[in-house]
């Protein structure tokens, strides 16, 4: 004969296992992070003293990063194009995949992710755009950096188990590694977040050097996109609800059950066999 605390049991396994299943049909999250538009310029700290400010540029370094996790299989891109070159890497797989481009521009470089069911269990697109920008500071000299940014992350309103996250950074360095100055906009979107955020601002940076010798500085613009696919979902309102509904049950079938039992006589403790008989019940 079935236990009494059982039935409850098996009547929530089966309103679980009749729940529809359209969370792995539904579309997952996508996301998006690039700058663009910039431009650098100087200001003079002293102009009586005849000296010019400026800067020398001394090398541009773009790279592009793509990668995707679709267990049990993996992809990657990466490329590192020249100054002024534009240059694209991707990876993909079925709806899901990753971007990474640049337009041969100074710092202008963007990121996409996109992310579906087909990511597996756990899974992840991303991509990163990035470039790295060393010049001279002269003394004197104040170096300023203007451009464009914009991050966006969205997904389904329904797709509780997808993350999208779009982030830009732009880092003014010294030589000796330090950062003087950062600004970093990220767009997120997450299970109990909005199912959409997007940031477009312009942005101006500035970094001083006040000493009569030259300093060398590094400007970073970095783009980064993704979207995790966790198959283990926040619950929704309704399956909440059923668990809620589920307990309840369970926690008054139990009660009833157990006022039914027929309670126990206890039995008294002997003396003789309780060597600390101040401690022992009467």
């Amino acid at each position: 004969m079935t236990h009494p605390l059982f039935r409850p049991l098996a009547v929530i396994s089966l309103c679980l296992t009749t729940l529809p299943n359209t969370a792995l049909a539904r579309a997952g999250g996508t996301a998006d992070a690039a700058i663009g538009n910039v431009r650098l310029g100087v200001l003079d700290l002293t102009p009586a003293d005849g000296l010019a400010a400026g800067f020398d540029l001394l090398a541009v370094a773009p790279s592009l990063y793509a990668s995707l996790n679709a267990a049990p299989a993996e992809y990657y891109a990466a490329g590192s194009p020249g100054p002024g070159i534009a240059a694209t890497v991707a990876v993909g797989f079925g709806a899901s995949g990753g971007t990474a481009a640049t337009s041969g521009a100074l710092a202008d470089v963007a990121a996409h992710a996109t992310g579906a069911a087909n990511l597996g269990e756990y899974g992840y697109a991303a991509a990163s755009g990035n470039q790295e920008v060393r010049l001279t500071l002269h003394p004197y000299s104040v170096l300023t950096v203007a451009g464009h940014l914009s991050s966006q992350a969205a997904r389904d309103a329904d797709a509780w188990h997808y993350d999208a996250v779009g982030m830009t950074s732009i880092s003014i360095v010294d030589a000796n590694g330090y950062t003087y100055t950062q600004h970093t906009r990220q767009s997120l979107s997450y299970a109990d977040w909005p199912a959409h955020m997007a940031i477009e601002e312009d942005f101006t940076l500035a970094y001083a050097n006040g000493g009569a010798e030259a300093q060398a500085v590094t400007l970073y613009f970095q783009t980064w996109s993704n979207v995790t696919r966790i198959a283990a979902p926040v619950p929704e309102p309704s399956m909440a609800a059923l668990l809620a509904a589920g307990a309840l049950c369970l926690v008054g079938w139990r009660s009833g059950w157990r006022s039914r039992a027929p309670k126990r006589q206890r039995r008294p403790v002997a003396w003789a066999a309780c060597p600390w008989r101040k401690r022992c019940p009467a």
